[in-house]
């Protein structure tokens, strides 16, 4: 947030890009979800993988955004892949580990995920 206000001022309406990537996210689910589960021959490794580039990319678009609408389009897309990205993760563990330890699978999942989703922020 404190770089909408610095890129674009106070009275930049900052609460939409969070709402972007959170409705989008959404949708994401749905979709990839979807995908996953009735396109044969779709690899879900390689969709989770092409999410976390995607996500990675736009994330290196941010500061390249000069107009509000591109930061806009730049969150709908992070938010779109986030929630591919979010929705795979529990298939991908269960054909990994299978329906015994899917569980523990996931939990150590988010318990690695943590790490960096914690401590990158204060550093960036």
């Amino acid at each position: 947030m404190k770089h909408v206000e610095e890129r674009f001022g106070q009275d930049a309406n900052k609460e939409v890009l969070l709402m972007c990537i959170g409705i989008t996210s959404g949708v994401g689910r749905l979709i990839f979800g979807r995908v996953a589960d009735y396109v044969s021959g779709v690899n879900k490794v390689y969709l989770q993988v092409s999410s976390f580039l995607v996500i990675g990319l736009m994330s290196m678009m941010i500061p390249l955004c000069r107009v509000f609408g591109g930061l806009i389009a730049v969150c709908l897309l992070m938010g779109l892949f986030d929630g591919c990205f979010i929705c795979i993760m529990a298939p991908i563990a269960f054909e990994l580990v299978g329906s015994q330890n899917v569980s523990q699978a996931i939990g150590f999942l988010l318990g690695m995920m943590s790490v960096p989703m914690t401590v990158g922020p204060p550093i960036a």
